[in-house]
């Protein structure tokens, strides 16, 4: 009976189990006086998320130094390549059918002025070329291989 107070005390004492640091994109460090509740209330998210994004209870304790996962959502890294106009046209000439060009160049002239590095849309959700947003159109990107923002063309980080 002594032994199993001894491990849920030393239990509550460790780092909470995070989600896997591959699809934790924003995390807290955390400093001392920080609790789950003015963590979530800091990055302004319910408790319930903050705790399930990290494994944790409101009873597990957090050390100063700690990294807390506070998002999971992709996050869209800018790419370091930039293209002259010139470029983008023949890159667009090259990849779409011949009767469909004209169509497309159109279409990236309007809604990115042919700049494959814009990010526009509220909130930033539209990335690109043809200003895809990847939350509206993701049925049909993941049946072509983009399962995440990051995959897309042209990539901007939105969150530090």
């Amino acid at each position: 009976m002594v032994i199993a107070v001894v491990c849920v005390f030393v239990s509550s004492f460790v780092s909470p189990t995070q989600v896997s640091a591959s699809s934790c994109t924003v995390f807290h460090q955390a400093r001392a006086n920080d609790s789950w509740s003015r963590i979530a209330a800091r990055y302004d998210m319910s408790l319930k998320r903050l705790l399930a994004l990290n494994g944790a209870k409101t009873s597990t304790m957090i050390l100063v130094g700690a990294q807390i996962c506070t998002s999971d959502e992709p996050v869209i890294v800018i790419p370091d390549t930039t293209y002259k106009r010139k470029d983008v046209v023949a890159i667009i000439r090259e990849v779409w059918p011949d009767e469909y060009e004209e169509n497309a160049l159109f279409v990236a002239q309007r809604e990115s002025k042919l700049n494959p590095n814009v990010v526009g849309g509220s909130n930033d959700c539209c990335v690109g070329l043809f200003q895809i947003s990847y939350s509206v159109h993701r049925s049909w990107l993941t049946n072509i291989g983009v399962t995440e923002p990051s995959q897309l063309p042209s990539r901007r980080k939105l969150r530090s």
